[in-house]
């Protein structure tokens, strides 16, 4: 089997609760893609098209989430999370 799945989030949260975990998530990611082309000028004076996008992408996905947190904190209702990571060898 060459394709493995893990649950790294599963539950209901809170309003804030759910914005620490889902910022923490994207906020690695974003520092990850950073670091990733930052290393990339640096030994190859070049731009990492693919961190930019990423990042780009990542900060569109936290404003969503953002917005949706925000809602559910005027509704007084909880979020439920489920956070699949599917890793597979290539």
């Amino acid at each position: 089997m060459d394709k493995y799945q893990f649950k790294l989030i599963e539950g209901d949260f809170s309003s804030q609760d759910a914005k620490t975990v889902l910022m923490s998530v994207i906020n690695s990611k974003v520092n990850f893609h950073n670091l990733n082309a930052f290393s990339e000028f640096v030994k190859n004076n070049e731009d990492c098209e693919t961190s930019k996008q990423r990042i780009s992408a990542l900060s569109k996905a936290s404003e969503d989430i953002l917005k949706l947190i925000e809602e559910s904190e005027k509704k007084g209702m909880k979020l439920k999370i489920n956070g699949d990571i599917t890793v597979e060898f290539i």
